[in-house]
């Protein structure tokens, strides 16, 4: 077993491929996704495990900073493929060592592990990591970096076709679905800037009008355009004479695809356009070959709600969160600083942003 730290483009790429093709692996750990957080000043990197140049696992983290606090955050993983969970204990023990080469006073990780059948490809199973000494306390001190701790997920039991799924929907769902598609919606997927900008736009606008926060167009542009050129991502569009009503981000990873955020325009009548976006993005799903869609956990008690129509099992990781304190001096004051600014993640934000 050999290891490398590296943004060594060749390795990049083997890296990006590896989590496309790996079910364990996560868009929060692509390279162009752990880049975005550029945005706000921070650092990252990509530590990879390879036997003769094939990865067989690793991580990717993102080196969160401001002022002189620092932290070493790797928001999904370690992972390991299939058979050599004996791995993982080693790759673990090395988050510290990086961590306190990179000057940070706090390291965090996040394993998917659970029992549920329905997910078992996708992570750890409490058996797979009888063995492991998984290092550091229980618990997640640093929210302003997104970490894994579940999957929705929409699955396709022994279905062959998206019209199979449909027949095991509730009524509501059906015609829902078939009244977004009565309503003349034309669908489409965002691939040129200016299509990628005016489709995120939607999703922007429905956020302010619910009172939620999104990242920035301009902060997130790269990532989102490059994803969708490799088709790691897909942006989807629904437009009513020309004019977009809803859009919908989802990447393509792990075997599975994720969804992001969307929104659609409030209009009375309501057209639905919120069960079309899901449905196209399952429909794409079985395009690709995969055996179920994750819906994403979190939102408002009304987004849940609805997500839970798609006969969706919400599935928690079993503890995925835990981390070390390195500096505690420092970090104890991070946790001081924090509790102030805690309630205005839009202040947060832009402090970042100022000094990074």
């Amino acid at each position: 077993m050999n290891f490398i730290i590296t943004k060594d483009p060749k390795w990049i790429q083997k890296w990006d491929e590896f989590l496309l093709n790996e079910s364990r692996g996560s868009h929060l750990i692509y390279s162009q996704w752990l880049q975005s957080y550029a945005s706000y000043g921070f650092d990252y990197e990509i530590f990879i495990v390879h036997e003769d140049e094939v990865i067989i696992g690793g991580y990717g983290a993102v080196i969160a900073k401001s002022f002189f606090f620092k932290f070493y955050i790797v928001p999904h993983g370690p992972i390991v493929i299939a058979g050599k969970e004996d791995k993982l204990e080693h790759i673990l023990s090395q988050l510290s060592i990086q961590a306190k080469k990179r000057g940070c006073c706090y390291v965090q990780y996040s394993l998917p592990i659970s029992n549920e059948v329905a997910i078992e490809p996708y992570g750890y199973s409490t058996k797979n990591l009888s063995s492991t000494n998984l290092i550091g306390k229980e618990g997640n001190l640093f929210k302003y970096v997104y970490s894994n701790y579940g999957i929705n997920w929409v699955d396709f039991n022994t279905t062959t076709s998206a019209d199979e799924l449909l027949q095991q929907m509730s009524v509501q769902v059906r015609r829902n679905i078939n009244l977004s598609y009565k309503n003349a919606a034309e669908v489409s997927f965002a691939i040129t800037e200016d299509e990628c900008k005016f489709a995120y736009l939607a999703i922007e606008d429905n956020a302010k009008e619910a009172h939620y926060s999104v990242r920035a167009f301009e902060d997130f542009k790269a990532t989102i355009l490059e994803l969708v050129a490799k088709e790691r991502a897909y942006l989807l569009t629904a437009k009513i004479e020309g004019v977009i009503k809803g859009a919908g981000f989802a990447v393509n990873c792990g075997n599975h695809l994720t969804y992001i955020s969307g929104g659609t325009k409030k209009e009375k009548p309501d057209l639905k356009l919120g069960y079309l976006l899901h449905w196209e993005l399952i429909k794409k799903s079985y395009e690709l070959g995969y055996k179920g869609y994750n819906i994403s956990m979190g939102g408002s008690k009304g987004v849940m709600e609805f997500k839970a129509k798609f006969n969706t099992q919400t599935i928690s990781f079993e503890k995925p969160h835990r981390h070390i304190i390195i500096k505690p001096i420092i970090f104890k004051l991070y946790l001081i600083l924090n509790s102030i600014f805690v309630k205005n993640k839009k202040t947060i934000s832009i402090l970042l942003k100022r000094f990074k």
